[in-house]
């Protein structure tokens, strides 16, 4: 199935580097060697670690690895690539050639984006009217048009929704043909891989919103972490159909994308729990099996669990509620639009 991706190249900066040298590239300055030996999500946090031994953050090991694991593994040969001109009205596109992503070490073309793939890029750009007006808007949510077409979202390489559009407009029917919609799960990535570049108080003020959203009433932080900044407790009563009230102790926890929470941390929440009330253990991550057992144990508080991609959704069916500049700074339309 062909994907279409948007490469940022320094928000249209190297643009002109891309289309005369035939590729497409990403920074990581400080990794000095070719990674088109690598073949796995394992080698490639190895590789990261060598190259960034301070980086003490988890949370940022994982973002770097996601990065380079979707220019280097997630985008295939045949896929089209999109990157911003420094015409706000145009974009540039092209095919991914069969080559391997290489290193160019020299510099000697003046682009500083050495982690490269080739590719074979269309003669003319297209028009950015030439879409309908969702596909327009998608893409403008992701270009920060009066500013140079800086890319509002931190992420450097992202795939495009709509792609069925895009394949039709450069007039290749026979690839549309196969394309399908971004998936479900594809949405979720997105949201989540977003939610992780938020800073401590960014996050903290995600979750403000969400549980005014979710109609937590009379609701208070609780503070069982100290430094760590990454859990936001808080409990507060929720007003059920009938004329009652229900006392809920919910933990936000911001964990490692693909990680699972174990039974252990489910029950360490349960302490916190008022007599007669009820608890919800909300995370980026995911549940071990013996998690979910715990969280469902006779004669303790019952706990609900909601993962990663059930945070995704419950983000998407309240966007609206979000404030305007924590939209902007999420920058996830791309992958709310469809999901």
């Amino acid at each position: 199935m062909t994907n279409v991706w948007c490469v940022r190249a320094g928000g249209g900066i190297y643009a002109e580097n891309f289309l005369s040298g035939g590729f497409v590239g990403i920074g990581w300055r400080e990794i000095s060697e070719d990674l088109g030996l690598v073949k796995t999500r394992e080698q490639l946090y190895s590789v990261v670690r060598h190259y960034f031994p301070d980086l003490q953050s988890a949370i940022l090991l994982s973002n770097y690895v996601n990065e380079i694991h979707r220019f280097l593994l997630e985008i295939q040969p045949n896929d089209h690539v999109i990157i911003p001109s420094p015409d706000a009205d145009l974009l540039s596109y092209g095919v991914v050639d069969e080559g391997t992503p290489y290193y160019d070490p020299s510099g000697d073309d003046g682009c500083p984006l050495r982690h490269r793939r080739p590719v074979t890029w269309a003669t003319e750009p297209i028009k950015l009217n030439d879409f309908t007006a969702p596909f327009r808007d998608s893409i403008r949510t992701l270009l920060d048009v009066p500013a140079h077409t800086r890319m509002r979202s931190l992420l450097t390489v992202f795939m495009v929704e709509h792609k069925a559009e895009f394949i039709r407009a450069i007039g290749r029917p026979e690839v549309m043909a196969s394309a399908q919609p971004a998936t479900r799960q594809e949405g979720h990535r997105i949201v989540l891989e977003q939610m992780m570049q938020l800073t401590p108080p960014e996050f903290e003020r995600l979750v403000v919103h969400l549980l005014d959203a979710l109609g937590f009433e009379d609701w208070e932080r609780a503070e069982h972490h100290g430094a760590m900044r990454d859990f936001f407790d808080a409990c507060g009563d929720i007003s059920l159909s009938l004329p009652a009230r229900i006392r809920i102790h919910a933990r936000f926890h911001r964990g490692n994308l693909g990680a699972r929470i174990g039974a252990d941390a489910v029950r360490e929440l349960r302490q916190f729990i008022p007599f007669g009330g009820h608890g919800v253990y909300i995370t980026t991550a995911d549940f071990q099996p013996a998690a979910m057992a715990a969280a469902r144990e006779e004669g303790f508080a019952r706990i609900s669990l909601v993962n990663g991609q059930q945070l995704a959704d419950l983000i998407a069916r309240h966007w609206t509620h979000l404030p305007g500049e924590l939209r902007d700074r999420l920058s996830l339309e791309q992958a709310l639009v469809r999901n």
